[in-house]
């Protein structure tokens, strides 16, 4: 199976996409590429892994995790800054013809908020 060179771009490519557009588009803004992925990683990984230990271990202090998680969250931030200093331009030439939308990219950004309230007020509620 040859991939004659040609790269493969996923979602988490077009998340990386649109914050880095976002920060182009807003120079005071503090979202960028980086921080637009690492919180989907966040969101959809790491504090779902984080909520389902912390209800397996009661006895344990949820201090623990949340340590532990927190260190996770700085590796997988320093890997995704990692691979898109090599991967970032052909990301970006890639999506250089799409159209961007500003409005869009806010609404991602916050949609992962809400995941993570979501998943916060599930957590409280026992």
């Amino acid at each position: 199976m040859k991939n004659n060179g040609r790269q493969r771009f996923y979602l988490w490519d077009y998340l990386w996409w649109m914050g880095e557009k976002l920060e182009q588009a807003r120079r005071t803004g503090r979202v960028d590429g980086e921080m637009m992925l690492s919180i989907y990683i966040f969101a959809l990984l790491i504090f779902p892994m984080m909520t389902v230990t912390i209800r397996l271990f009661p006895g344990v202090s949820a201090l623990l995790p949340c340590v532990v998680f927190s260190i996770v969250t700085f590796a997988v931030m320093s890997l995704v800054s990692r691979i898109y200093k090599w991967r970032g331009k052909a990301v970006m030439s890639h999506y250089a013809k799409c159209r961007f939308n500003e409005l869009l990219a806010v609404l991602l950004f916050f949609l992962a908020m809400a995941i993570i309230c979501f998943m916060m007020y599930l957590l409280d509620k026992k």
